[in-house]
């Protein structure tokens, strides 16, 4: 594989369902090779998507697993896809099932999160209450698509690394606006604000408060920028929207996200200052809920 192979999304997602197949199979790495006759290393790398895994590895490795039709094809057809996405979307009109991937499992793998929520906070800082009262305002199929996709235990899981300082880092650029939005009851509120000033008290978090005339010129949008310690995973960007999530994974696409996020922080608050503001605009709630 050329030194300058970058595994895309689809083929990370080709790379899950083969890492959890062989988790169902019980097999190990060197059980897996005497089947399909290649080495161990090359089952590891694939299950990691460090390489472009094609249709004949999936192949050979169902059959080596046990793995029907209905579950073989997505991956079968994923692995056609990652190749050329946006040729193979074209042949097929995009009808052709492939396995797919959530935000949760892409954030797994990150190591920097550069996040900016100028209209609502992300889902990894949510309180339930919050999101509930988020969910609310929703339409029955967004609302149960948010909560599908981001459970309580990968936000656990995020925030223990975050909290460890070492394999995860995030910086969040939060819109002033935010901070006054009710969502919820006011109690709501200042329990979702005191946990976000707690948050930033963390090493491994920054957040930065966005002045409402600052925040005007970028638009009401929320995205993430996500970075990889692996030089074969290049950074994507995430656009949570009404009709689902949007990945966009080509320089030209993600180029003015990286750049809205590194302005917005050039001209956001300090970091000291922000926290000030959360612990204010919490305790204002606080009091209106006494």
């Amino acid at each position: 594989m050329p030194k300058n192979f970058t595994s895309n999304l689809q083929n990370r997602a080709v790379a899950r369902a083969l890492t959890l197949w062989r988790q169902e199979s019980g097999l190990s790495l060197s059980e897996v090779g005497k089947r399909v006759h290649w080495s161990s290393a090359k089952t590891s790398i694939m299950q990691n998507g460090l390489t472009l895994i094609t249709d004949a590895d999936v192949m050979a490795l169902a059959l080596a697993y046990g793995i029907n039709e209905e579950r073989r094809a997505p991956a079968f057809h994923g692995a056609q896809r990652a190749r050329d996405p946006r040729t193979f979307d074209l042949l097929t009109g995009g009808g052709v099932p492939c396995v797919e991937w959530t935000y949760p499992e892409v954030e797994r793998e990150a190591n920097h999160l550069q996040v900016v929520a100028l209209d609502v906070l992300p889902p990894l800082v949510r309180t339930p209450e919050y999101s509930a009262g988020l969910g609310s305002a929703q339409v029955g199929s967004v609302a149960a698509r948010d909560h599908r996709q981001y459970l309580g235990s990968h936000r656990e899981q995020v925030l223990r690394k975050l909290a460890d300082g070492v394999s995860l880092r995030m910086d969040l650029v939060v819109g002033e606006s935010v901070l006054r939005k009710p969502v919820g009851s006011a109690l709501v509120m200042a329990d979702q604000l005191f946990g976000l000033a707690s948050l930033a008290e963390l090493a491994a978090v920054q957040v930065f408060l966005v002045p409402d005339d600052v925040a005007a010129f970028a638009g009401a949008v929320s995205f993430s920028v996500l970075s990889f310690r692996e030089a074969q995973f290049d950074t994507v960007v995430y656009l949570d929207q009404l009709h689902g999530g949007t990945w966009l994974e080509s320089e030209f696409e993600r180029r003015p996200y990286v750049d809205t996020h590194e302005r917005l922080m050039d001209v956001a608050l300090p970091v000291d200052v922000t926290t000030e503001r959360i612990v204010e605009a919490a305790q204002h709630f606080k009091n209106i809920a006494s």
